[in-house]
């Protein structure tokens, strides 16, 4: 007869999307690179999807015995829709959409506005792609940007 694993719930509470060093404020000594990667080939640091190099943090801690944080060390901010939208196309094709420049120096961002870029670049990735020329991919991120912004006195007319 074998012995079961202990299963744990999936973790429900609020979650942060944080790069290799946003883990460093949990432990004494901060992790080495090769313990830190050894814990994400076992499953146990959980990378998050659509945004390479950023991991999720609640779900990890809660996989390495650790309580949950209801919000991180250093105050995250959460990004407008302009930043989710810029985020996401350069998810969709860095070479014609540039990492935005805040993401570059950001150690950490709100795991919902990580999925939401994730989704918005996987709802706009098909339109993207099939457009014919690079300068029309590139002006499509501004239609999408217009339109998240019809104010709402042009969204009540006739």
């Amino acid at each position: 007869m074998s012995i079961g694993t202990k299963r744990q719930p999936p973790f429900t509470g609020p979650e942060f999307a944080v790069r290799r060093e946003g883990f460093d404020p949990y432990f004494d000594k901060p992790l080495p690179r090769s313990t830190f990667h050894d814990l994400v080939n076992r499953g146990t640091i959980i990378p998050m999807k659509g945004l390479k190099g950023f991991y999720k943090l609640n779900e990890s801690l809660c996989r390495m015995g650790l309580k949950p944080v209801p919000s991180l060390p250093g105050a995250t901010r959460e990004r407008t829709q302009e930043e989710i939208v810029r985020l996401a196309f350069s998810l969709i094709d860095p070479g014609l959409f540039p990492v935005p420049s805040w993401l570059l120096s950001e150690a950490a961002i709100l795991g919902r506005d990580g999925d939401h870029a994730a989704l918005l670049a996987g709802k706009h990735a098909p339109h993207v792609e099939a457009l014919a020329s690079a300068q029309e991919k590139i002006h499509y991120p501004q239609g999408v940007l217009d339109a998240s912004v019809v104010p709402d006195e042009v969204e009540g007319r006739d």
